[in-house]
C-alpha cells in the first residue's frame, strides 16, 4: 500500500514543496519540448525519425510508470522524487553532450533518463492529493498551475540559452540539468513519509490486496478517467511534436516566433488549471470538464486545418494545450476515485499507463504523419469525437464518487 503521509503533517507545508518542484519540472519539460523536435531533426539519420527523441521522453515514462506506485509505497514519496531528479540532470548532460559530438543515440538516452523522471513527477500530484483528502480535485489542479509559470520560462530558458555556446541549443540541455538540481534541493525538504497503520496491519492489508487487473479495467469510473487521459494526452503530443517542425521548414518561422508559439502552447496547458479549479468545483464535475476541453480541442484543430497559416498552427497549439488541461486534470481525478485505499500502489501505476501510453503514440506518430502532410492532424479530431461520445455515454450513467 502506497504510504501517506503521517496526520501530523500539515498539507500547507507539503503543498508549497510539491508546487516549486513542478514548476521547476515542468520549467525544464518546456525546453526540452521547446528544441528536442528541432534537436532530433538536425540528428535524426531519416526524417521519420526526427521526433523520436522526443518520443523518448514519453517512453521513458511508460517503462518508468508502472513501476512507480511500488517504490514510493516501498521507499516513500521524497526518496522517489528525488532519485528521478537526479536522473534528469544526468539526462541534460547526455543531451547536451549529444549535440556536440553529434551522436542520436546518445540524444535518445538523454531525454528517456528525462522521461524517467516525468515518471515520478507525475506523482506530485497525487502526493497533494493524498494530503488533501476529500479536496483531490482541487490539489491536483493545484500542482498543475505551476505551470501557468514554467509555461513563459521554459521556452524563454530554451531560446536564450540556445546560444550559450557555440553548439546551437546545447546551452539549452545545460539549463534542463540545472533546473532538475534545483528539484533535488527543494524535495529535500518534503517531509518523510509514514504510513497511518502499524507495520504488521501494512503488511496483512498488502498480502490480501493481490492485484486485480481485469475487475479494475471493467469498473466505469476507471475506464472513463483513462480513455480521457490517453486521447488528450495522444492529441497533445502529436500536435507539440510536429507544430515546431512545421513552423520552421513549412513556414520558414525563426525561433523568436516558434518560442512564442510554444509558450503560447504551455500557457494553455497550465493557466486554465487556476480557474478550472472555481468553475469546475461542484461534486461530479469531471465530466463537464472533460467535454469542455474536449471541444476545444476539436475547433483548436479545425481552425489549423482550415487555415494553412502559420497563425493557424499556433491557434491550435494554444487551443490543443487548453484541451489537454482541462481533460487531463479530469481524467485524472475519475482515476483517483477508482480504486480503495489497498489497491492504491499497483492500480495507480496502471492509470498513470493511460497518459503516457497516449504520449508515446502522438509522438511516434507525429514524424510519420508529418511526412505525409501536415493535414494528416485530422486523426485528433476523431479521437475527440470518440471521446467525447464515451464521455457523454458516462455522463448519462451518472458515475458517481
Amino acid at each position: 500500500m502506497i504510504q501517506r503521509y503521517s496526520q501530523g503533517t500539515s498539507a500547507r507545508r507539503i503543498f508549497p514543496i510539491l508546487l516549486i518542484a513542478e514548476g521547476l519540472c515542468l520549467s525544464g519539460m518546456g525546453v526540452d519540448l521547446t528544441i528536442t523536435s528541432l534537436t532530433g531533426s538536425s540528428l535524426a539519420p531519416a526524417p521519420w525519425m526526427a521526433t523520436f527523441p522526443i518520443a523518448c521522453i514519453f517512453i521513458g515514462t511508460v517503462i518508468g510508470t508502472p513501476a512507480m506506485g511500488r517504490l514510493v509505497g516501498r521507499f516513500g514519496y521524497r526518496q522517489v522524487f528525488v532519485f528521478g531528479a537526479l536522473l534528469a540532470v544526468l539526462g541534460g548532460i547526455s543531451s547536451a553532450t549529444a549535440l556536440r559530438f553529434h551522436q542520436f543515440p546518445l540524444l535518445c538516452i538523454g531525454t528517456f533518463c528525462v522521461g524517467i523522471y516525468q515518471s515520478g513527477t507525475n506523482y506530485y500530484r497525487y502526493a497533494a492529493a493524498d494530503s488533501m483528502p476529500g479536496k483531490e480535485s482541487k490539489a491536483i489542479n493545484g500542482i498543475l498551475s505551476a505551470g501557468a509559470i514554467a509555461s513563459i520560462i521554459g521556452p524563454v530558458l530554451a531560446t536564450f540559452f540556445g546560444t550559450a555556446t557555440n553548439i546551437e541549443y546545447e546551452g539549452s540541455y545545460y539549463v534542463v540539468s540545472v533546473l532538475a538540481a534545483c528539484a533535488v534541493i527543494v524535495l529535500l525538504a518534503l517531509p518523510k513519509i509514514q504510513s497511518p497503520t502499524p507495520a504488521h496491519m501494512r503488511d496483512k492489508a498488502t498480502a490480501s490486496t493481490t492485484p486485480n487487473y481485469p475487475a479494475l479495467l471493467t469498473r466505469p469510473r476507471f475506464v472513463l478517467g483513462a480513455t480521457i487521459s490517453f486521447v488528450a494526452s495522444f492529441v497533445m503530443v502529436l500536435v507539440m511534436s510536429g507544430a515546431p517542425i512545421v513552423l520552421e521548414s513549412t513556414f520558414s518561422q525563426n525561433a523568436q516566433t516558434r518560442m512564442v508559439a510554444m509558450q503560447l502552447h504551455m500557457v494553455g496547458m497550465y493557466l486554465p488549471t487556476l480557474f478550472a479549479i472555481f468553475i469546475f468545483h461542484k461534486k461530479n464535475s469531471e465530466m463537464a470538464q472533460a467535454l469542455t476541453g474536449l471541444i476545444i480541442g476539436m475547433l483548436g484543430t479545425v481552425v489549423a486545418l482550415a487555415a494553412s497559416a502559420s497563425y493557424a498552427v499556433t491557434l491550435d497549439l494554444l487551443l490543443i494545450g487548453i484541451s489537454w488541461s482541462l481533460c487531463y486534470a479530469a481524467g485524472s481525478a475519475l482515476l483517483t476515485k477508482s480504486y480503495t485505499e489497498s489497491e492504491r500502489s499497483w492500480a495507480r501505476g496502471v492509470g498513470e499507463l493511460a497518459p503516457v501510453l497516449g504520449q508515446v503514440l502522438g509522438s511516434v506518430l507525429a514524424g510519420v504523419l508529418l511526412a505525409a502532410g501536415w493535414k494528416t492532424v485530422f486523426v485528433t479530431v476523431l479521437a475527440m469525437i470518440v471521446c467525447a461520445l464515451i464521455a457523454m455515454a458516462g455522463y448519462r450513467n451518472k458515475i458517481k464518487s
